[in-house]
């Protein structure tokens, strides 16, 4: 069997046809359950936490795979092994990255902040790669996925940021370079990924696009910090990611499918330990079945409000 067949993405599940509505009382048992909790919460959030803040997401309402049925994400293995995957991936993100980078913390990630400064929330594992949570002064966040904010010699491991080596890109690549500055001067930009990717516009080609070799060891290849399709979550990441479940008391899953099983096991695990499981998510999730309580609901609709009801009673206690 080839690598290829091995590597399955994980398909999109339903869209409910009702919300759940952010009344008072919802509003109110969502409250009581960061209360029973206080401190030893933990946030489970993925795409659709950054949507307000315009980075696009996978499987929502209006999410890649459902808008384009055809999308099939750059593998890991691909990416390792192929100079054409690396040209495809860098010259799509060489368009796609600024925009991504221009994303703001919306409020979501503020709510996610104060609940942590009011001492409800003991911390948050994002799968998320904008690093928007850390932006917002969110402290204790363990990115699963990784982030987009550098990229790594797959040879020696050195680092470099994704900013610096953007530069590089545009000195290697001229006349991608002032396409690019003449969209942006036109107020034109491509459809974006929620990894900085896009559609390449029909003027450019991926195989006139160049990428430099490491400026350390001038041989390896560099490849941004994150987990791709296909890829593995490394193990000092999944041990701490575990770790962090076992600290806690509960687990809040906020704007996410858990179509990946880096995140699904974790919710798996919480469940195994018997702890009480809240999901706000408008959509199905591969984790309904475990959660205790399940809020069919944008987080936009309800985590601010709750946060900012929690904030006022932490400002009120003697």
């Amino acid at each position: 069997m080839s690598n290829v067949a091995k590597v399955r993405i994980q398909g999109l599940y339903g869209l409910p046809t009702t919300r759940t509505p952010a009344t008072s009382a919802v509003l109110e048992a969502t409250a009581a359950y960061f209360r029973r909790h206080r401190g030893r919460v933990l946030g489970l959030t993925g795409a659709g936490v950054s949507v307000p803040s315009g980075i696009p997401d996978y499987r929502g309402s209006s999410g890649t795979y459902r808008v384009h049925g055809h999308y099939r994400p750059i593998l890991h293995h691909e990416l390792v092994s192929q100079h054409a995957s690396r040209q495809r991936y860098w010259a799509r993100s060489f368009f796609g990255i600024r925009p991504a980078f221009r994303a703001e913390p919306n409020a979501i990630h503020s709510a996610f902040v104060s609940l942590e400064r009011t001492e409800h929330l003991a911390g948050l594992i994002t799968q998320n790669v904008d690093g928007l949570h850390l932006a917002a002064g969110s402290s204790n966040v363990l990115e699963l996925h990784g982030t987009l904010k550098n990229v790594q010699c797959l040879s020696c491991n050195q680092v470099e940021s994704r900013d610096t080596f953007q530069g590089i890109l545009e000195a290697l690549n001229p006349g991608w370079t002032e396409f690019n500055r003449s969209m942006a001067r036109s107020g034109v930009e491509p459809a974006r990924r929620p990894d900085g990717d896009v559609d390449l516009p029909p003027e450019l080609r991926y195989e006139d696009f160049a990428y430099p070799k490491c400026r350390q060891c001038h041989t390896g290849d560099y490849l941004p910090t994150v987990v791709f399709f296909g890829g593995n979550v490394s193990d000092a990441v999944r041990s701490q990611s575990h770790r962090m479940v076992d600290d806690a008391s509960a687990l809040f899953v906020c704007g996410t499918s858990l179509a990946t099983f880096s995140a699904y096991r974790l919710v798996k695990q919480a469940w195994e330990q018997g702890k009480e499981i809240m999901v706000v998510n408008f959509g199905e999730t591969r984790g309904d079945k475990e959660a205790t309580v399940k809020l069919e609901a944008a987080a936009e609709d309800i985590l601010p409000h709750v946060a900012t009801m929690l904030a006022q009673e932490h400002h009120h206690r003697p």
